[in-house]
Order: structure tokens, then sequence, then C-alpha cells
């Protein structure tokens, strides 16, 4: 016999002997992935305006799986993790609260919507006007191995105290793109 909260175990002993062994249930480990994944599905979920039914049907499972994942009791399988991560658009790293990205050897950082609003314009002055509107900024850019994508915020700290050391240089000013 077998129950969940305060648990009551009938164990059989060899010879057909029984004992009845009562534990007290043991405390549930620290989960910080696990929370953090939670509150950033409910905050992802929230700011779309989808249901979690929505979310499972677009996934192809069941809105318990979801409600599980956002209560952070179950943890989604690799596949399920690469797919809320695209139905979000968010990377599998933002999901699990990493802060560095790390960029794989031979990427390219891509405006996907700039890119799309391109492809879509029906004339070459239409798709003049959206490259002059963006003239600050790329469509694509190779990633360099080593590059790591990390919040804006940290980029401008670490930029800026590079900056402070070589006052002096000429190059300063092209450690900050875009320019502000």
């Amino acid at each position: 016999m077998a129950t969940c909260d305060n648990v009551c175990v009938e164990r059989v002993i060899p010879s057909s002997l029984t004992e009845l062994v009562t534990e007290l249930p043991e405390e549930a480990p620290s989960r910080p992935l696990a929370t953090h994944l939670a509150s950033r599905l409910r905050e992802l979920r929230a700011r779309r305006g989808f249901t979690q039914d929505h979310v499972a049907k677009r996934l192809g499972c069941h809105e318990s799986a979801v409600s599980r994942w956002e209560s952070g009791s179950r943890f989604p399988t690799g596949e399920d993790l690469v797919a809320l991560a695209d139905l979000f658009e968010v990377s599998t790293d933002d999901l699990l609260g990493r802060v560095r990205q790390y960029a794989a050897s031979g990427s390219a950082l891509v405006d996907m919507r700039l890119l799309e609003q391109l492809a879509a314009a029906d004339t070459t002055m239409e798709f003049d006007r959206l490259i002059r509107e963006h003239e600050e900024q790329a469509v694509w850019l190779p990633v360099p191995d080593g590059a790591v994508l990390i919040p804006v915020a940290e980029a401008m700290r670490w930029t800026r105290k590079v900056a402070d050391k070589h006052r002096g240089s000429a190059f300063v000013d092209r450690l900050f793109r875009p320019r502000a």
C-alpha cells in the first residue's frame, strides 16, 4: 500500500514477513532551472495572449503538460523545449535563463523581420524605402568564432570599461555600434 503525502509503505520482507513503515516525504529538491522555465513560460504565454490550450495544440501535447511545465512540477522533453522556443521566438538558452548565449562557429545574426519585409516588398521603390529606413542596420552579420550574445546593458558596461581604459585610441569609437 502506498499513498502520496505522508507515505505509508507496506514492504514485503523475504519469507512473507511484512512490516508497516511510515516515511515522511522528502523535502523537494531545489529546482532553479524548472522554476525559471516555469516563470518564463508563463510570462511569454501571457505576453502573446496565448492560453495553455493554444500552446498545447501548437506543440501537439496535452494542456495538462503545459500546466505542469508552468507550475515547475515537470520539465519538457528536449523536443518540446525546442518547440516552445520556436513558438515564442526565443532561444532555448533564453527559456532556461542563460544570460550568455554562445554562438556556433559559422553562424550569422539575421534580422528575420526586416528580411521578411524586404522579401515581401512588391516594388524596387518599396525595397529601397525599407533599406533607407534601416540604413544603420545590417540585415545579417557574420558571427565571429567566440562570439557571445549578452544583454545590451552588459555589453555596454563591458565596452565602456574597455573604452575608458584606451581613451587615447583613435579607434575607440569602433567599439560602439550602432553609434548613439
